[in-house]
């Protein structure tokens, strides 16, 4: 499997972004055909438990920065920022939101350094907020898309795994089978598998956290409404109208494994509802506030990362 989206003749991306749209877009919620189609989802050549393909992708942003600190910044690395969506597939919302900003993510691109091989989503705004240093924003807005594609989608994959709960956090033999029958009552809708990184969607996540060492990580889900946040810098105090409020640590989830056994901040975004999309306004008031969050704490701050080499996969 490729370590980043390959290039493809515009004719066959289009015809596979289409695919994905056909496939996914009738369980998305407030996404039209013609954003969806915008993004150019490609398949990452990673698959589901039941051979459904995992989309992403990558969307690189140039430097933005005042000429006058040009030169500083220069052969500065991206900041690798990966985004994940419907790890749970009941939420909706989820792969809806990250959908939604591969189009805003574009469009700042476009806004730095307009380019025909970066199309901006119809109705996506060139606003941006200016950055210090280069982007590089890989999204996988569908983790479990038999979870969202079963006749009543399912927080499980198609193997009754809890994907959240799947990951390789330190003790997790020990501790994710405890923690499901004592905490959980052996909530079937929250297993976490016989052994970590049992299931071909939380492999493949892992492998995105090995060959493309995100320095970010936002995974979205929903319905509780908050923020949570595990691992290093200071966590956002708001993203639009959702406020930090940490939900724990659990064994075998992706804030346990990327926020604490690796150190990569973890955001993970807690929607209001799995089912119904936040306003047009709140959506881009979330990406604002991320992207005002990133600049100040891990671009250009105290807690500054983009200079931390890039991974030899990078292309």
């Amino acid at each position: 499997m490729p370590a980043a989206p390959a290039a493809k003749p515009p004719l066959a991306a289009a015809d596979e972004a289409a695919a994905a749209c056909e496939l996914l877009l009738p369980r998305l919620p407030g996404v039209s055909r013609a954003q969806c189609v915008a993004t150019q989802l490609q398949s990452s050549g990673a698959q589901s438990r039941q051979g459904t393909p995992l989309y992403w992708r990558d969307v690189l942003q140039p430097a933005a920065v005042p000429a006058s600190r040009a030169s500083h910044r220069q052969g500065a690395e991206p900041l690798r920022v990966l985004v994940v969506g419907a790890m749970h597939g009941d939420e909706l919302t989820a792969a809806s939101l990250a959908l939604r900003w591969i189009g805003m993510a574009a469009a700042e691109g476009a806004a730095s350094l307009p380019s025909p091989e970066m199309p901006v989503a119809q109705g996506a705004s060139a606003e941006r907020t200016p950055a210090a240093a280069p982007v590089h924003w890989r999204f996988i807005p569908v983790l479990n898309p038999d979870g969202l594609l079963a006749p009543k989608p399912t927080r499980v994959n198609a193997g009754g795994v809890d994907l959240n709960r799947n990951f390789p956090t330190p003790g997790w033999a020990q501790d994710a089978p405890v923690y499901w029958e004592k905490r959980t009552r052996k909530d079937p809708r929250r297993w976490p598998g016989h052994e970590p990184l049992s299931e071909p969607e939380s492999r493949f996540l892992h492998q995105q956290m090995e060959q493309f060492r995100p320095q970010l990580v936002v995974s979205i889900h929903a319905p509780y409404g908050v923020l949570d946040f595990d691992g290093p810098h200071d966590p956002p105090a708001r993203l639009g109208r959702l406020r930090m409020d940490k939900l724990g640590v659990f064994p075998g989830s992706l804030g346990h494994y990327g926020g604490l056994h690796r150190g990569v901040p973890v955001v993970t975004i807690e929607l209001e509802h799995a089912l119904l999309m936040p306003a047009e306004a709140e959506v881009r008031a979330m990406w604002r506030d991320l992207r005002q969050w990133m600049n100040t704490r891990l671009l250009h701050g105290g807690d500054a990362v983009a200079g931390v080499p890039a991974p030899s996969v990078q292309r």
